[in-house]
């Protein structure tokens, strides 16, 4: 029983420390590159924890069906289950780290998203914004295009700066969970 809840304390604390890092960098202070346009990419723990949940499956499936008899059907479901888990969650991480990055300047946003293809809107076009606590994007809209931008895309508070002096919504209209070190030029 204590075990139990040791348990749960350490991964209630591991999740929440991640939480915390991962909201920090989104304000992070970006500079814009030589052509004018920002560049945000994901953060590099998706990456990691990508690759992470990539190689605890691999072991799963090595040493699990290493160790079971040719009729043992239980130890094939436990590894189909763990494969499930541990790529399940290490796959799409791997995948945003890899291909979603939002770049945008005065005019306008490109997005590529997580299945690497690219859509360009410009500020003046977007009719809606919305932020979808569930998937933790916010999602802009113009009358041809949906564009989704990530939550955890480090350098984010300055995206929703530019949102914020170019259309008009605030951050608290979005409801976006940011960390705001940034001051606003006057």
């Amino acid at each position: 029983m204590i075990e139990n809840i040791i348990l749960f304390v350490i991964i209630g604390i591991t999740v929440s420390t991640v939480l915390v890092f991962l909201t920090r960098a989104t304000s992070k202070s970006i500079t814009p590159n030589q052509s004018g346009q920002y560049i945000l990419r994901m953060n590099r723990l998706y990456g990691i924890l990508g690759v992470i949940g990539l190689v605890f499956g691999l072991l799963f499936m090595i040493f699990l069906s290493l160790s079971a008899d040719e009729n043992d059907g239980r130890i094939w479901i436990m590894v189909v289950f763990m494969l499930l888990i541990f790529w399940g969650a290490g796959i799409p991480c791997l995948m945003y780290y890899r291909n979603h990055k939002v770049t945008f300047n005065e005019n306008s946003i490109t997005a590529t998203n997580v299945y690497g293809k690219v859509k360009e809107i410009k500020w003046s076009d977007i009719l809606d914004i919305k932020f979808k606590v569930f998937s933790g994007q916010l999602v802009l809209k113009t009358k041809d295009e949906v564009i989704k931008v990530h939550q955890h895309l480090v350098g984010l508070s300055k995206f929703v700066a530019f949102i914020e002096n170019k259309i008009k919504w605030t951050r608290k209209e979005l409801r976006i969970p940011l960390e705001i070190n940034e001051t606003k030029p006057r």
